[in-house]
């Protein structure tokens, strides 16, 4: 599966590649960033926040043509990065959290792969142990 987090490269956009990034990689990224409850990459809590952030960011993209997405939508997702960086500097989260951010935040370049993304991160909330 995923060896090293910097290799973490998803593709929004790859039907078959959607299939095992939903199931076996949300699954394992979910327990790497839960690390059996000791300590934690990220607080499910802080998790859903930028879960929060995205789907907000899905709902306005509705309907958009692709230039207006590209103006409207897409700045604020790429500054979801700085958002990410400021939560690993007050350790809020760890290189986990902030490695699978970035890489799914360069990958998102259009609707469908922000709607996926978020699909991605729903997941990981799924497969995050309940306390």
């Amino acid at each position: 599966m995923i060896k090293d987090i910097k290799d973490f490269k998803p593709n929004f956009e790859d039907t078959k590649e959607l299939i095992v990034l939903f199931g076996d990689k949300a699954e394992e990224l979910a327990k790497r960033l839960n690390d059996g409850g000791k300590e934690p990459d990220i607080h499910t809590t802080q998790f859903r926040q930028f879960y929060e952030k995205i789907l907000e960011l899905n709902d306005k993209a509705q309907g958009l043509s692709e230039d207006e997405f590209k103006i409207k939508i897409l700045p604020f997702v790429k500054l979801l990065n700085s958002k990410v960086q400021y939560s690993r500097a007050r350790k809020n989260c760890g290189e986990i959290f902030e490695k699978m951010m970035n890489q799914s935040i360069k990958s998102v370049n259009s609707e469908i792969e922000l709607r996926n993304f978020k699909y991605f991160l729903e997941a990981i909330i799924g497969y995050m142990p309940k306390k």
